[in-house]
């Protein structure tokens, strides 16, 4: 797992975590990505916390994304561009971004954003070095994915 966590003063950050996970009838590896906003903010020690939202659904977002997300995402860090992805669940509607952006020191990064139902929005800055780390991940979990189903696939040829 990979987690990012983004406090500020102005308590307006985000904690961000990307998961290995499995869904479906043949619980195959998946991606999930939860988003938790910044609860408070200590001045004395410089420190945010995130615990008090976990439970709190108007502070949290969980997403799943699929394979083909997942190579957005992957396609996004390395050819430094723009993905963006709608999920529609009965009332809920989820709108993803991971774009670049260039920093007011001319550096590049990223920036990632859920927004669930138009009115709650999750975003976090993502430096180089983490960029690079969520992509491994995610070719790592397309790997499992893809050696699932071929295990899967030698399995019922050999059931013939």
């Amino acid at each position: 797992m990979i987690q990012l966590y983004k406090p500020n003063s102005k308590n307006g950050g985000c904690a961000f975590s990307f998961r290995f996970g499995t869904s479906g009838k043949f619980k195959e590896p998946c991606l999930y990505v939860n988003a938790i906003m910044q609860h408070s903010w200590n001045e004395k020690t410089k420190n945010g916390s995130f615990s008090e939202n976990v439970k709190n659904p108007e502070k949290t977002a969980i997403i799943k994304l699929n394979e083909f997300e997942v190579g957005g995402i992957i396609n996004a860090i390395e050819n430094y561009c723009e993905y963006k992805a709608f999920h529609s669940h009965e009332t809920n509607k989820t709108a993803i971004s991971f774009k670049p952006y260039v920093k007011s020191d001319g550096s590049k990064a990223f920036s990632f954003s859920i927004t669930k139902n138009s009115a709650l929005k999750f975003g976090i800055g993502i430096e180089p070095g983490e960029a690079y780390a969520i992509r491994e991940f995610c070719k790592m979990i397309l790997q499992k994915l893809y050696e699932t189903r071929t295990n899967a696939q030698t399995q019922n040829r050999s059931d013939d």
